[in-house]
């Protein structure tokens, strides 16, 4: 596809495509940062996170006094994208679950696989979300 394509691609506009559950879980293990939303302290929370795929969870670690282990046995969704500006396009996929702490036996398992928080500190706590419900979307340039 040449320049000239591209440009008249989005002149008229991009599709949206529903991603069935196995291309978004497909999406999701290409990344390794996304967003984990939960309500702290009466109000919608976003924060950046790390975090690996382990069997149908994702895993992250977090500070074990701070705002992300508020999360822990409560609803959240967890989004991870990749936008094309230029194209104006890209996908989505929210992950819905009850946030839970993963027992010594699972997190023996997980070492070798364990994300690797980018920022600093004793990120000793490791959280899980059962992949409960799993919505993608694509927006796909015409």
């Amino acid at each position: 596809m040449t320049a000239h394509d591209y440009w008249l691609a989005m002149s008229r506009g991009a599709k949206i495509v529903e991603l069935d559950r196995a291309e978004s879980l497909r999406l999701l293990a290409a990344k390794k940062v996304g967003r984990l939303a939960f309500v702290h302290d009466g109000a919608p929370t976003v924060m950046p996170m790390n975090f690996t795929l382990a069997g149908d969870r994702i895993v992250f670690r977090t500070l074990a006094h701070g705002s992300g282990a508020r999360a822990v046995d409560n609803p959240v969704a967890f989004e991870v994208d990749d936008i094309d500006d230029f194209l104006e396009a890209g996908w989505s996929v929210v992950v819905n679950g009850t946030a839970e702490l993963l027992t010594e036996e699972e997190l023996n398992q997980l070492r070798e696989h364990a994300p690797e928080p980018w920022a600093e500190g004793p990120r000793t706590l490791f959280i899980a979300i059962p992949m409960d419900q799993v919505s993608g979307r694509q927006l796909v340039p015409r």
